[in-house]
This record gives structure tokens, C-alpha cells and sequence, in this order.
């Protein structure tokens, strides 16, 4: 028998889009596909292939979501940085016989409006996209700009989001600027998005409402696991170091797995991974070093 050959990334994230409606549709569920496939869909950004299912449900909804999709082989990543859990704003779920995740959010950070009511704000203005001959619903266009800025403005220091964010200003019709600035408004997002405000010459209409949230300062400094270990290091008593500086340097196989879902077993393929690991944890301490330096001055 030939073998199967697998789905190409684009693919299989549009099916999983589509399994993933049809489950929570299934289940009275309301479910908005955020970022990705829909993003390039309205022209937001160019073709580039995601690496997973974004899909955000109200937050009283989260665990019913995240069970049934375990209850479909789907299995749940937990990070292993616990400053990563403690700012957690989504549950990533993978399957070993598909190659793409599922992040399942309940808020999204830069939003500062009480998750359930910024959901029901975006569930209101939806729109539906047809992926892999499904209709799903997805943000409307004034919102997905915001997903896509907020996305961007989390790790500016990284070209690719750069490039996304100056090819997402070119992209903004100046039709859209008035809803732009009532959505930002009314999730109160103003105060995170104060440089796509001000880059669109919008920030006279939505002046920014307070300061960031401590979970945006969060998600705008530590990016990468080096990071976060390094944050969690420096953040954790003294008893607690050295096993935060264990799990950093010897992580368990389900840690090394969420890098790698076909991690080898075995004793030289756990080696592999580990010096693996320790390279790129060598080469991201420079970058570490200095976000958690700006991290401190804000």
C-alpha cells in the first residue's frame, strides 16, 4: 500500500479550522476564528502559512471547548514556564497525527475590556469566511485589523512582525478608520494599540484610555521560552531557583515535545533535542537580557 502523504501546513490548518466550527457548533458552542487564514482572506496580510487554529470562545466556555476537543484524540501542551501559565491567555491543543495546533483563547491580550464582554463586542460585528467548504464565522475586518496590530506590536523587535505591521498599515483603507477607532474604544484596547492609533493619525480621536495592563507589559517583553525561564529565574525566591534553572536546562519529554511533536524517544534522539535546546537557549541570552531589561525600565 502507498503510503499517505501528509497535508501540506495550509491545509491542514483550514480542515482544522473547519473541525474545530463544526465541534463547537455541535455543541452550542459560538466560536470566532481570529488572525491566520482569515487575516490574509481580507487582504490584511500577506500569504504566509500558519502554524495553528486561533479560535477564541467565551471564557466561561474555555474547558467545554478544550474537553471536547480532547475528546477527539486532540491533546493539551502545558508550558512548563510557570510565568508563562500565570499570563496565559489561550490553551494549545495538538494531535500527533495532525502537524498544526489549536490555540483555544478565552481573551486576547491588549483587550482590557472583561473578556466576556470584548467577546460578545466581536460576536456581534462577525462576518463568515468559507475554509476547506465550510462557513466559518470570524471577525469583521476593523476587528481582525486589531488582532492583527496587537499581534504585531507584542514583538516588534522581530522583522517578521515588523514587515506584517508596516504591510497591515498599507493595507488599512481609510474608510475603516472611524470603526477602528470606536472598536478600540469600546474594548478598550486604545492604551496597547496607541502606536497603530497614531501611525494611522487616529490618536486625537481615541486618546488612550489609562495605561497597559501589567499582562500587556508581560506579553511585550517576555516572547520565546529563554526568556520566560530567565523572567521566571530573577522572579522566583531563592529556594526556588535552582529548580527553576533544573527545568530550564533539563526539561521533561513533554516539554521538549512542545517544540517537537515527533520527538524521538530514544537515548540519542532526547540527546539531540537537548543540545538542541541548550544552542538556541545560547544564542536568545543577548535578546533575553535585553527585553528584561526594558521590561524593568517600563
Amino acid at each position: 500500500m502507498d503510503a499517505i502523504e501528509p497535508l501540506h501546513q495550509n491545509e491542514a490548518v483550514l480542515l482544522a479550522t473547519a473541525l474545530v466550527d463544526y465541534v463547537a457548533a455541535s455543541a452550542g458552542l459560538p466560536a470566532l476564528f481570529i488572525k491566520g487564514p482569515a487575516a490574509t482572506m481580507m487582504g490584511l496580510r500577506e500569504n504566509h502559512v500558519s502554524a495553528d487554529v486561533d479560535v477564541l470562545i467565551r471564557p466561561e466556555q474555555l474547558d467545554k471547548m478544550v474537553d471536547l476537543l480532547v475528546g477527539r484524540g486532540w491533546i493539551e501542551r502545558p508550558s512548563g514556564v510557570s510565568i508563562v501559565r500565570r499570563y496565559s491567555h489561550s490553551r494549545t491543543l495538538y494531535h500527533p497525527r495532525w502537524n498544526c495546533d489549536i490555540d483555544v483563547h478565552d481573551r486576547f491580550p491588549g483587550m482590557e475590556a472583561s473578556p466576556g464582554s470584548a467577546f460578545e463586542t466581536l460576536w456581534r460585528d462577525r462576518q463568515y469566511l468559507v475554509m476547506a467548504s465550510r462557513s466559518v464565522p470570524v471577525p469583521s475586518v476593523p476587528a481582525a485589523v486589531l488582532f492583527q496590530a496587537l499581534h504585531s506590536l507584542r514583538a516588534m523587535d522581530e522583522p517578521r512582525h515588523q514587515r506584517e505591521y508596516s504591510g497591515l498599515l498599507q493595507r488599512v483603507d481609510n474608510s475603516m478608520h472611524q470603526d477602528i477607532v470606536n472598536l478600540s474604544v469600546e474594548l478598550e484596547a486604545t492604551a496597547a494599540l496607541k502606536p497603530l492609533l497614531e501611525d494611522l493619525g487616529l490618536s486625537d480621536l481615541a486618546a488612550p484610555q489609562g495605561t497597559v495592563s501589567e499582562e500587556w507589559l508581560h506579553r511585550t517583553s517576555v516572547q520565546g521560552t529563554g526568556t520566560a525561564y530567565l523572567v521566571e529565574f530573577m522572579e522566583s525566591p531563592w529556594r526556588a531557583k535552582p529548580r527553576v534553572l533544573a527545568r530550564a536546562i533539563f526539561p521533561s519529554r513533554s516539554t521538549l515535545r512542545e517544540r517537537d511533536l515527533h520527538l524521538d524517544d530514544s537515548a540519542r534522539g532526547l540527546l539531540r533535542a537537548h543540545l538542541a535546546r541548550w544552542r538556541r537557549g545560547a544564542a536568545g541570552i543577548p535578546t533575553a537580557a535585553r527585553k528584561i531589561r526594558a521590561r524593568r525600565c517600563r
